[in-house]
This record gives C-alpha cells, sequence and structure tokens, in this order.
C-alpha cells in the first residue's frame, strides 16, 4: 500500500517538475532577449519557432525523473539529497536534447540559449521539488487523500522483534512497522489506533464505529490461524487486510502479490521483476543493439578479413552458454583464438585456474595475433549484439557462462544466472579480467538486488572509456 501511494504520488512530482522545466523554457527565452541584444546586437526568432522543443524536453525530463526512481522515498530522502541527482538529470537532459539539435541540424536554436536554459532548469527542479513537497504535506495535513490505519499487534510488541523488511531485521538497523507508518505523513497515511490480536471484539468495534481504511496485523507466521476469523469479518466490512510476510527468512527477495486464477498468491524473487522497467530495458536494447549493429558493420567486414588472413578457421566463434534462470543458447563473438583451442580448455584449467572453473592467461598460446588487439579493444564482442537483437542477452547483465562452468557453482553463485546476461556489467568496469572469479561473482549479485535504469545507464556510459582505455583488459 505504502509503496504504491509512493508511486502514485511520485508522478504527480513527475509532472509538476515537467511544467516548472516548460516555465524554465520560457523564461530562458524572455532572459535571452532581454539580455543578449545588449551583447551580441540580435534577439531570437519569436517564440513560435521554438514552441516545438517543449515537446522532447518534457519526454526527456520525465524520463530521466522516472529512470532515476526520484521522489519513490519522500520519507527519508531529503530535498538536499536530491539535489545533486536533479543536476545529473538536468545535465543529461540537456546533452539529449541538444544532441537531438545537431543530429536534425537545427541551427537557429542558440548554444546560449541552451546555456540559459539549463541553469533555469535545474533551478526549476529544485523549486518544483520544494513546493512539492510543501504542498503535499499542507494537503495531508488538511486531511486531503488521508489513509486511516488500525496495527493490530501479535504476541510480541512490533518494536522488539525482528520485523523483516527488506531482508534485514530492526537489529540490523530497520524500523518497525509502527515506526514506517508513523513516519509516512508525505503518504497521508495515519495510525488511529493499535490493537492486540487477542481482542478481537475490541478491534471490530472500533471498526465499526470510527473510519477505517485498512488493518495491518503486524504479527508472526505462528499467528496467521489466531486472526482467520477478524479478517473474514473485515473482509465482509470492506477493509482491506495487510500482513507482513516476515515468517520465511528471506536475505535477497522482494516481494510481490498477485493471482493464479482465483488463488491469492505472495510472490518472493531476486531478480528484477518490474514488467514496466524490464520494458523499458529490452526497448533500450533493441534500440542499442540496431545502432551498433548499423556503427560496425563496416568494421565487422574489415575484422572478418583480418581474421581470415591470420589464421585457418571460421570469422565467428559459436558456444553454448547459459542464459536466464538455465536457458541454453548460442553465444557469437569474433574468434580470438586458433581451431581446436576448446579442446584444451579443461587441461589448462588443471593447470592454470585458481578456482577450478575459469583460466584468465596474460600470455594466452591459444590466442591469435588478430585475438589480442580484439581481446585488448573488446572489439570480438560486436556479434553479441545480435545475441541482444534475439532477446537471448542484454546489453547490461551478468556475462553468461558456459554450461560446464555452471556445473561447479555452488547454490549462491547459482543466482548468478537469475537474470538475462548481458554485454557489460559492474564487473567490466571495475577491473575486468584483473577480478578473481568470486570478485566477479560478487558484483554480479550486487547488479541484480540493485538493478535500475538508472544503474544500467551508469554501466553504459563508464564501459566506453573502459573500453577505449582498455582497462583491466587481458
Amino acid at each position: 500500500m505504502l509503496s504504491q501511494r509512493s508511486k502514485i504520488l511520485a508522478q504527480y512530482f513527475y509532472l509538476l517538475s515537467v511544467v516548472f522545466v516548460c516555465g524554465a523554457f520560457f523564461l530562458s527565452f524572455i532572459t535571452y532577449n532581454l539580455i543578449t541584444p545588449l551583447i551580441i546586437g540580435y534577439k531570437l526568432y519569436s517564440i513560435d519557432f521554438y514552441l516545438w522543443l517543449l515537446a522532447p524536453i518534457a519526454v526527456v525530463f520525465y524520463f530521466l525523473l522516472f529512470l532515476f526512481r526520484m521522489y519513490l522515498n519522500l520519507n527519508t530522502e531529503t530535498l538536499k539529497s536530491d539535489i545533486l541527482k536533479l543536476f545529473e538529470i538536468t545535465a543529461i537532459s540537456v546533452f539529449l536534447i541538444y544532441a537531438l539539435l545537431f543530429m536534425f541540424k537545427v541551427t537557429y536554436v542558440s548554444r546560449l540559449f541552451i546555456g540559459y536554459f539549463s541553469v533555469y532548469a535545474f533551478f526549476s527542479l529544485i523549486l518544483a521539488d520544494y513546493s512539492g513537497r510543501k504542498l503535499s504535506l499542507k494537503l495531508k495535513r488538511r486531511g486531503y487523500s488521508i489513509r486511516n490505519i488500525v496495527l493490530v499487534k501479535g504476541n510480541k510488541n512490533s518494536a522488539d522483534q525482528g520485523q523483516e523488511c527488506g531482508g534485514m531485521t530492526d537489529a540490523q538497523g530497520v524500523r518497525s512497522i509502527r515506526d514506517i507508518i508513523l513516519s509516512s505523513e508525505y503518504l497521508g497515511v495515519k495510525l488511529v489506533e493499535e490493537i492486540n490480536k487477542n481482542d478481537l471484539n475490541g478491534l471490530i468495534d472500533f471498526v465499526l464505529n470510527n473510519p477505517v481504511d485498512e488493518v495491518i496485523f503486524d504479527i508472526e507466521g505462528g499467528e496467521i490461524s489466531d486472526i482467520k476469523e477478524a479478517a473474514v469479518l473485515l473482509e465482509e466490512k470492506g477493509i482491506a487486510v495487510k500482513i507482513p510476510t516476515n515468517f520465511i527468512p528471506f536475505k535477497y527477495s522482494k516481494v510481490a502479490f498477485e493471482k493464479v486464477g482465483n488463488y491469492p498468491v505472495i510472490s518472493f524473487y531476486t531478480s528484477p521483476e518490474d514488467d514496466i522497467r524490464l520494458f523499458v530495458k529490452r526497448l533500450i536494447d533493441i534500440t542499442g543493439a540496431v545502432f551498433a549493429i548499423l556503427i560496425f558493420l563496416v568494421p565487422s567486414l574489415i575484422i572478418a578479413v583480418l581474421i581470415k588472413l591470420d589464421s585457418k578457421g571460421s570469422v565467428l566463434y559459436k558456444s553454448k552458454r547459459i542464459g536466464k534462470n538455465g536457458r541454453l543458447f548460442t553465444f557469437y563473438k569474433f574468434r580470438t583464438m586458433y581451431s581446436g583451442s576448446d579442446e584444451l580448455r579443461e587441461e589448462l584449467i588443471k593447470d592454470f585456474s585458481r578456482d577450478g572453473i575459469e583460466i584468465k592467461l596474460k600470455n594466452d598460446p591459444r590466442i591469435t595475433k588478430i585475438g589480442k588487439v580484439l581481446r585488448k579493444t573488446s572489439l570480438d564482442e560486436i556479434p553479441q549484439f545480435y545475441n541482444v537483437l534475439r532477446g537471448d542477452m542484454s546489453l547490461v547483465g551478468p556475462r553468461p557462462p558456459m554450461p560446464d562452468e555452471v556445473k561447479k557453482y555452488s547454490i549462491k553463485q547459482r543466482r548468478r544466472i537469475s537474470m538475462k546476461p548481458g554485454i557489460t556489467c559492474l564487473w567490466q568496469i571495475s577491473g575486468r579480467s584483473m577480478l578473481s572469479f568470486e570478485d566477479r561473482v560478487e558484483l554480479d549479485l550486487k547488479y541484480i538486488d540493485e538493478w535500475t535504469l538508472k544503474l544500467d545507464l551508469i554501466i553504459m556510459l563508464k564501459t566506453i572509456p573502459a573500453v577505449l582505455f582498455a582497462k583491466g583488459a587481458l
């Protein structure tokens, strides 16, 4: 409930921010025409020539606010903590808008005007943040869209028991459900009563005689049978019922509620399951793969010729790899080794591998002359954009392992294949081949646990210098 209200409130903040940014656009136009003629002697064209810019400006800023997951935690994130994110959003937005103007050769939009807009847009986002917070609190304190909550306590006081929240307990610094409700003023929730679960008559009496929107049972798993009667009575009255899922001690799982037929189901998952954001990720994958294939088409033809001239064998190296949750797919790279090198793999692993899973040799005798250059520059991975286009891989994700590697994984390491594999990920920008296998697995698991579209964007941007300067490549 709280997360849903957070998402709805965030949408209001996004729209308010876009309105303020559009205001910054008009203010930039006025500023330019007032100040610039005194300096360089001419004004901009009529405002009609520039109004079309409002559409891409609104779309870009809205998308980046969504991408950065802004305003989803208003109770814990302050205006001060938002300022750096708003600066990043402004910088990226202006860059994208300027790139759009350059792409379509729009020459009549002054760079100085873009400069004015950059400054005003940044401060307009801060003003929207501040105004939105003030307006939200004012409306909630006046009783607008308030949701009254009754908290039913179990045998242990919720402040004393280890409530699971995001895989952690109060002993690890996570607040109790009661504290979370009390601190959720922005979301318009109000704790109106606290009742013990054994006082069923008191609960029903209070609900019948007071405005109550939902009841949260702060209980343990063994107490669920004790609240069946109360839950059914609350259902009859149309009162929402919430029960914490702390009865299974998950460490990493997120929680979702859905229906299988007519059966209500609680879903626990570790890899991302947000359909909307995963859909956006897939659109980015398709767009990025198409652009990459077109850009590298000519270089790929040249590489193919060089591979053929350098050594015997096919241009492409194909191998079976493990995809999401154990799916097998054909993985493509430009061949960088002499034909038949795979037959030496197991022998080399026995002699040179520290972990018995992977082999990383600085002067690997299996690698061809052109292969060394391709590996150093990562150009051998160009064919993987075809894997991305097919849907086997993503632009960003854990690297796809070989089937024999997965057989040697521990149970924890197998969580690495719970998400679609990718061309680049955290370990590719954190040392690449210089990292141990265990370090790479930890970084992949960190990516899975903390995945956002913003994280994908950051990784893609950091991959460029990592590849250009061959950081950590063998």
